[in-house]
């Protein structure tokens, strides 16, 4: 079994919407910290699982921006994590790999999305 593992950064604003009062109403900002953990018994043609450029690319899609102008879903920690995971499904359509994508927010507060 193979084990990909990657760190990768991104700066970007957010606004949250919710059913409750919260300062994460309003517009603000993070260094977001990913974290994607792919695992394969096999690898490509190329001997890789994935090239990291290409999970890189996917983050990098949010870096700098306000993420609400980029998606069309409540921009939350949680679907950040699905978002990145499709996103390297998308790139990946054909694959017997397991993806893991954690996000943080903060360095005390995280979340995990896999499937």
């Amino acid at each position: 079994m193979y084990k990909l593992k990657l760190k990768h950064y991104f700066d970007a604003a957010h606004q949250l919407k919710l059913d409750y009062k919260s300062k994460c109403q309003n517009l603000h900002g993070h260094r977001w910290e990913v974290e994607v953990v792919i695992k394969s018994d096999t690898l490509d043609r190329n001997g890789m699982i994935v090239d990291f450029k290409i999970i890189k690319e996917i983050i990098n899609h949010l870096d700098h921006c306000v993420i609400n102008d980029k998606v069309r879903f409540n921009p939350t920690a949680e679907n950040l994590s699905r978002y990145i995971h499709n996103g390297i499904l998308d790139k990946y359509p054909n694959n017997n790999f397991r993806i893991e994508v954690t996000v943080w927010e903060s360095p005390e507060a995280s979340i995990t999305y896999t499937i």
